[in-house]
């Protein structure tokens, strides 16, 4: 015979035996969705999981056996993926659909709302999933540095960070930097900056861009400087191992300086160059470099310029070591008896998530 308390048992048993099931169907459906992309090699081996992105040369593909691992792009024969992945190719022509295998000398073929569109694998540089118009997941990397010189007795520590989203047609991203020095002659100095960057994609690898940055630089005399910026641009060359992008437009900037309590505003113009180059034989590198110009619209003779340089080499997947080397020039500084430049060499290890 069955209690009272034991009948009263029964739906509660019953209601959790259902939410199991349905947390492991949902599981099971979860990864089975997540693992229907297939990636053949050039040799005729296949894999199955997921194509999380592809990205300077590198296709990131996610397997339940391996976990998240890194195939070069020229290794793949071909692709498929019953997901809505956005495919970008040299000539800065995007497509959005799903991806199938192609057949009559072409490597995928993009299922788009217009129609199928055939691709040779030599022609993509980029893969991104995207859920519609929302947001991909975060792509983060950090990195930290000490370097020390016991003859000077001089310090040094950096950390950085950044973070970035990206739709089908923008792309946002954040920036931190810090590098702070010491020494026993001399107070410590510290330089850090901190940008938000927004980037609108256009046809035939045009676009719009616009942000905002906050910097600090003792060395300099600049108690904080707060920028507006907009303006446009192209990415003038798009390749499986190299960028090369040219942007320009206008800066609204406040400064407040050691010697003027007073903030001072501007009007600039601005011209950025940045060149990436990446290659995967050994050893593998990953080179970037980005030279701005800021001429001054409103203070006669005034130019200001920015300059970084970053070597990345990887450890182990996704964990590098890095070496960086960055100037600031400022021909005619805001505090009174400061050099024009503000120029360092930093080493850290980064990790890429």
């Amino acid at each position: 015979m069955i209690s009272k308390a034991n009948l009263n048992a029964v739906p509660v048993l019953r209601m959790t035996t259902l939410v199991s099931l349905f947390s492991a169907m949902l599981a099971t459906c979860t990864s089975a969705l997540a693992a229907t992309d297939v990636v053949i090699f050039n040799n005729g081996d296949r894999l199955t999981g997921e194509v999380k992105a592809l990205d300077r040369g590198r296709l990131k593909f996610k397997t339940d056996a391996a976990g998240t691992i890194n195939i070069e792009w020229d290794k793949v024969e071909f692709i498929s993926a019953d997901r809505n992945i956005q495919v970008e190719t040299q000539n800065g022509a995007r497509y959005f659909g799903k991806i199938k295998q192609a057949e009559d000398g072409f490597n995928l073929l993009v299922s788009t709302v217009d129609g199928p569109v055939p691709l040779v694998s030599a022609s993509v540089v980029q893969m991104n999933p995207i859920d519609q118009e929302r947001l991909r997941d975060i792509d983060l990397s950090v990195s930290a540095g000490y370097n020390f010189t016991n003859s000077s007795q001089i310090s040094q520590f950096n950390i950085g960070a950044e973070a970035r989203h990206r739709t089908r047609k923008r792309i946002l991203t954040a920036n931190y930097a810090s590098t702070i020095s010491n020494s026993e002659n001399n107070e410590a100095s510290q330089r850090q900056t901190l940008s938000f960057n927004y980037t609108r994609l256009r046809a035939n690898r045009w676009l719009n861009d616009g942000g905002v940055s906050f910097d600090v630089n003792d060395e300099l005399g600049v108690n904080l400087r707060t920028s507006f910026s907009a303006g446009g641009g192209r990415i003038v060359r798009q390749a499986s191992n190299s960028a090369v992008t040219l942007k320009g437009g206008l800066k609204a900037t406040r400064e407040n300086s050691v010697n003027n309590p007073e903030d001072v505003d501007s009007l600039e113009s601005y011209g950025i160059m940045t060149w990436e180059w990446y290659r995967y034989d050994t050893p593998e590198l990953d080179w970037s470099t980005s030279i701005e110009i800021i001429p001054s619209l409103t203070e006669s003779g005034r130019v200001r310029g920015e300059f970084n340089a970053t070597l990345k080499w990887e450890i182990i997947s996704d964990f590098f070591w890095q070496f960086q080397v960055y100037d600031s020039y400022d021909n005619q500084p805001q505090s009174e008896g400061a050099p024009n430049n503000d120029y360092g060499v930093n080493t850290a290890l980064s990790y890429d998530f």
